[in-house]
C-alpha cells in the first residue's frame, strides 16, 4: 500500500507544480531552505489522498495474511489449510480442488480407456461456477453504477477496480469451464467410441453417464440390425461376439509418474493377459529380471497395460 500512497502524492505534486516556482540563481542556501521547508508545509497541508474503499479491502485481503504467523509444512503447503487460493509461487496456497480437477482431465485425456469418474469434484466445481457468476454480474452492475467520475470522490477508481475484479474473475472461471466442458466431451467420446466394451466399466461412469451409454447402445445397435446385421446368417450377426467388440488400444505407450513404490512387470502381460509387452526374453537385463521396481517420484514411458492396475489405485499418475 505504501507504493500505492507514493504514486498518489506524485500526481498530486504534478497537479499543483505550476503554482511552485523557485529560482535558484536568485536565492541564496538559506532562503532555499526556507522554501523547501515551505513547499513541504503546503504538501503537509494537504488533504491525504483518497484511496478507493473496494481497492483497500482488496488490497487488505490479499497482504493482510502476510502479517499473521504461518506454518508450513515440510513439502511448503500451510498447514492449516484445504486449499482456497491460487498458487503463483507468491507464498500462497494453492486450491486442492482445482488442482485435483486438473489432475482428472489430464489422465483422462492421457489414457486410452475409460477411468473412474469423480462425481464429487466435478459437481463441487459447477457449483462454484454458478456462484461466481452472480458474483461477476454483481461487479459489473457495481461497476457501471461507480463509474462517472464526477460522482465519485476517488475519481470513479471504485468502478475501475470493480470491473477489473469482474474481468479477472471471469477469465479464471472461463479456464474452469474449459476443463470441465473438455473432460466431459473426452469422456463421451470414449463412450461412444467403444460402446460395447464400456458395457463392463458401468462402475467408473456416473449415472448420467450410465443413461447415455444406454440410449446411444440402443440407436447403434438399432442402425446395426437395420443396415448389416439383418442381412447375415444367423451365426454371424451377434454383437455380443467377442470378435465384434471393439476395445481400446492398451498396448499405447503413455508418459507416467509414480506417486508411491511399485513394482512393474515389464514382460507385457498385463492383468488382461493378453501379452506382447514392450519388454522380450531376450531384452531382459543381465540379471533375467523382468519386474522393476520404480520409486516415487520416478517418471516413467512405460505401455499403459503394465501400469493399469497402479493407475486406477493412484499409485501413478498419468501425465500429458
Amino acid at each position: 500500500m505504501a507504493d500505492l500512497h507514493n504514486i498518489l502524492d506524485e500526481l498530486n505534486d504534478n497537479q499543483d507544480y505550476d503554482d511552485i516556482v523557485i529560482d535558484g540563481n536568485e536565492q541564496d542556501s538559506s532562503s532555499a531552505d526556507n522554501g523547501q521547508d515551505e513547499a513541504d508545509a503546503d504538501v503537509g497541508s494537504r488533504r491525504p489522498p483518497s484511496i478507493p474503499s473496494a481497492l483497500a479491502a482488496a488490497a487488505d485481503q490479499r497482504y493482510g495474511a502476510g502479517a499473521e504467523e504461518k506454518d508450513y509444512q515440510s513439502d511448503g503447503r500451510h498447514s492449516g489449510d484445504d486449499g482456497g487460493d491460487d498458487g503463483d509461487g507468491e507464498g500462497r496456497i494453492p486450491d486442492q480442488e482445482y488442482e485435483q480437477l486438473k489432475s482428472l482431465w489430464y489422465q483422462e485425456l492421457a489414457s486410452p480407456e475409460l477411468l473412474y469418474a469423480d462425481a464429487e469434484i466435478v459437481s463441487l466445481h459447477v457449483d462454484v461456477l454458478e456462484g461466481q457468476e452472480e458474483t461477476i454480474d454483481d461487479l459489473l452492475l457495481r461497476s457501471k453504477h461507480q463509474h462517472n467520475p464526477r460522482q465519485q470522490k476517488d475519481g470513479g477508481a471504485s468502478g475501475e477496480l470493480a470491473s477489473l475484479v469482474a474481468q479477472i474473475t471471469k477469465m479464471d472461471l472461463d479456464r474452469t469451464r474449459f476443463m470441465l466442458v473438455d473432460l466431459a466431451r473426452t469422456r463421451m467420446a470414449k463412450i461412444e467410441n467403444h460402446a460395447l466394451h464400456n458395457r463392463t466399466l458401468v462402475d467408473r461412469m456416473t449415472a448420467e453417464e450410465l443413461e447415455y451409454l444406454k440410449q446411444y447402445g440402443a440407436l447403434q445397435e438399432k442402425h446395426f440390425n437395420r443396415t448389416v446385421l439383418d442381412h447375415l446368417p444367423r451365426e454371424w450377426n451377434q454383437l455380443d461376439n467377442p470378435e465384434m467388440i471393439d476395445s481400446p488400444n492398451l498396448e499405447e505407450f503413455v508418459f507416467c509418474r509414480v506417486l508411491e513404490t511399485v513394482q512393474i512387470d515389464v514382460s507385457g502381460d498385463g492383468s488382461d493377459g493378453s501379452g506382447g509387452g514392450f519388454m522380450s526374453q531376450e531384452d531382459e537385463d543381465g540379471f533375467g529380471e523382468t519386474v522393476q521396481e520404480h520409486q516415487a517420484g520416478a517418471c516413467l514411458i512405460v505401455m499403459y497395460k503394465t501400469i493399469r492396475e497402479f493407475v486406477l489405485e493412484g499409485k501413478i499418475e498419468l501425465l500429458m
